[in-house]
């Protein structure tokens, strides 16, 4: 039974602060949370008018989007979230399982006590949605929450590097299936937990193989089965 508190914490912030940066984070978390489906158009007037922006900071935020790989922007014809692509997916898994990894190595390095309470307070909170049974998108709300806290103890410069690169693999709707149920969400749970232990521990190849089962389950419980039903 849920303890009717919201969990959705405030995310470490992501970018340079600007309006354009706030924007892309904003509807990429949109996505990310399943409020915005695979060819659901970006019409820039609508965005603009929802965020009380200017239609060129829009256009710079789409434009962020499409080189994260959560939308495509096609000549005269304007904006949308990006269709699961089967073909490519395979390699955005495999890239994001080794940034991750390597994020996690260097966490376990350099990571400051502020920072690794910041993780743990991300992964206790895991922790508590999914004992309580929580909304789905509640624990993928605290799930990105800890990835960015992981590549923000990996370092300053090297934390840049990897939210630049990291891909995102767009089957966000079928990505909150395995966190609908407790059971999903425990184990889910869990591999945060090991990762956040081995980076306590200042443990570099043991946080760099808990980070890899992490990525590897999310992969396997969800995204490759969905790339088998689209092949």
């Amino acid at each position: 039974m849920s303890c009717g508190k919201s969990h959705l914490v405030p995310l470490p912030q992501v970018g340079d602060g600007s309006s354009t940066s706030r924007l892309a984070d904003e509807l990429s978390l949109s996505i990310h949370l399943g409020r915005m489906a695979p060819g659901q158009p970006l019409r820039e007037v609508e965005i603009a008018d929802a965020h009380n922006v200017s239609r060129t900071i829009v256009r710079a935020a789409l434009q962020r989007l499409e080189a994260q790989g959560l939308a495509e922007i096609t000549l005269n014809k304007g904006a949308r979230v990006r269709e699961p692509d089967a073909v490519a997916v395979e390699d955005m898994i495999e890239l994001h399982v080794q940034l991750a990894t390597l994020a996690a190595r260097n966490a376990a390095r350099r990571a400051t006590p502020e920072q690794v309470a910041m993780m743990g307070q991300f992964a206790g909170l895991m922790e508590h949605v999914a004992e309580d049974g929580g909304a789905a998108d509640e624990f993928q709300h605290l799930r990105i929450g800890f990835a960015r806290a992981l590549f923000e103890a990996a370092g300053p410069i090297l934390a840049e590097r990897l939210r630049t690169a990291a891909p995102v693999t767009p089957f966000h709707a079928r990505a909150m299936d395995d966190l609908r149920t407790r059971e999903g969400q425990t184990e889910a749970a869990r591999h945060a937990r090991d990762v956040l232990k081995a980076v306590e521990s200042r443990t570099p190849e043991a946080a760099a193989a808990a980070a890899e089962r992490m990525l590897r389950r999310h992969a396997e419980r969800t995204i490759i089965t969905r790339v088998k039903q689209l092949a």
